[in-house]
């Protein structure tokens, strides 16, 4: 189970005082290939560890320093050691919840691809990253990007260097966009994931089973699947209180009934809706709402760039990311 208790976020926070990220989308030449991207910074008490899952539609890069970082992957236990240089994972895509434990204080920056973009960019492919984590700094095998972050403070500053960096690299090498269907697929499993598969194929000219070859290849998992966890993450936003209070009717109504509701829930988190709620799960929430953010201005809930009505706007980050729980001893 997570385990929260005394953390502080100096990255933002809900208006019960709960964790989140800073985050925001990146800029328009960067949109084909990163969703959006963020920061986190957690305190916690001497000898004290978070720990439970997250889940994730699409590859991410998680820059991460300070404690010790493990996950029940598809590869058995892994054990990261980022300490205060820091090391760049790379996060496959995920078929279901997983488990994740850091052994104290630490800050991670994390930038979420889109659909089909880390192939595009270079990276594995997704099915070959579904439910993986590697060592990207190995294996791209030159430079480190938590170099570009060691010597730079505030949450907005981490993230403007992240962007140059990538603005760098497409500028040099002009990777391909992500291949257009599978884009519109993916803002259309952000919009309302109940859409028939026959229809969505139908309205791009392309039979379903052709259809199901693309989402596979692109996503790591049937489109079936791909709609199944992304009403779950929408319905583990409002159990999480990280959703418009105003959307909750509808993201429940695309379930039969109760019945199917917790058949789900425990399918992709292995919890029951009740579960979710009865003590914090501080890293599930963190990636949850990232999404969750995104969403909503892709629908134009709220403008780019708004603070979510579940923010408190007096715990949004300051201008400067402290260092003192940075230093390079890892916990």
């Amino acid at each position: 189970m997570d385990e929260g208790d005394g953390l502080t976020s100096l990255t933002g926070a809900t208006r019960a005082g709960l964790p989140l990220a800073f985050s925001r989308a990146p800029c328009a030449r960067l949109r084909p290939w990163i969703a959006r991207m963020g920061v986190t910074q957690v305190d916690l008490p001497e000898g004290q560890a978070v720990e439970g899952t997250i889940l994730s539609e699409s590859a991410a890069l998680r820059i991460v320093f300070g404690s010790n970082w493990s996950a029940t992957t598809r590869d058995g236990q892994q054990l990261f050691k980022p300490g205060g240089r820091g090391m760049t994972l790379l996060f496959g895509p995920h078929s279901r919840a997983m488990p994740v434990r850091v052994s104290g204080s630490f800050a991670v920056a994390t930038i979420n691809l889109t659909a089909g973009a880390n192939a595009a960019l270079g990276g594995p492919n997704p099915v070959e990253m579904l439910d993986r984590i590697i060592d990207y700094d190995a294996h791209v095998g030159h430079g480190n990007l938590s170099e570009r972050l060691l010597h730079i403070n505030g949450a907005e500053n981490w993230i403007e260097a992240i962007e140059r960096e990538y603005l760098r690299f497409v500028d040099r090498y002009r990777p391909p966009q992500p291949n257009t269907l599978i884009t519109h697929f993916e803002i259309a499993t952000l919009g309302d994931p109940t859409f028939p598969l026959g229809d969505f194929a139908a309205a791009h000219s392309i039979c379903q089973r052709t259809l199901e070859r693309l989402v596979r290849k692109e996503m790591g998992v049937t489109p079936g699947l791909a709609l199944r966890r992304a009403r779950a993450l929408d319905m583990a936003a409002v159990l999480l209180g990280v959703a418009i209070k105003e959307d909750e009717p509808e993201l429940r109504l695309r379930y039969f009934d109760q019945s199917h509701l917790i058949r789900e829930m425990r399918h992709f988190f292995d919890l029951t809706p009740s579960q979710f709620i009865e003590i914090d799960r501080p890293l599930l929430r963190i990636g949850v709402e990232m999404r969750q953010i995104r969403r909503i201005e892709l629908l134009e809930s709220v403008a780019s760039g708004e603070l979510s009505p579940w923010r408190d706007p007096m715990a949004e980050p300051r201008p400067q990311l402290p260092a003192r729980k940075l230093s390079r001893r890892a916990s």
